[in-house]
């Protein structure tokens, strides 16, 4: 499955997302649905990514997989998994685990050789 059509499918599975990009481990979009991105959302990412990093760290070690940061309109969740990320804008209170889950699916989708993830 290329990563156009692993996004499509989580657009066409997932009612919780309104729009995806998928980054590679430099932070470049390497895919996105419904529309274009802005051109500074690896860098707005990996700083996201860097102060949950710190914040979290303030409670002792830690290793995120996942933030998820919420608002009156919607979230913004980011999920990290094998040197790729994928964020996403959502609906107002996503269902959590579920919304990680079909993100996690499409990057193991996105990224599999020979059904192992890269």
């Amino acid at each position: 499955m290329t990563i156009d059509e692993a996004v499509r499918d989580l657009l066409d599975v997932s009612t919780d997302v309104h729009s995806v990009a998928v980054l590679d481990a430099t932070g470049a979009v390497v895919a996105s649905g419904p529309a274009g991105v802005s051109s500074g959302l690896g860098e707005a990412v990996a700083s996201l990514w860097l102060a949950a990093e710190r914040g979290a760290e303030a409670s002792g070690p830690v290793a995120l997989d996942h933030i998820l940061v919420r608002d009156r309109s919607g979230s913004v969740a980011v999920l990290s998994h094998h040197g790729h990320r994928i964020v996403a804008r959502t609906v107002p209170d996503p269902a959590v685990g579920l919304l990680l889950f079909d993100l996690r699916t499409c990057l193991g989708d996105a990224f599999s050789m020979d059904g192992d993830e890269a």
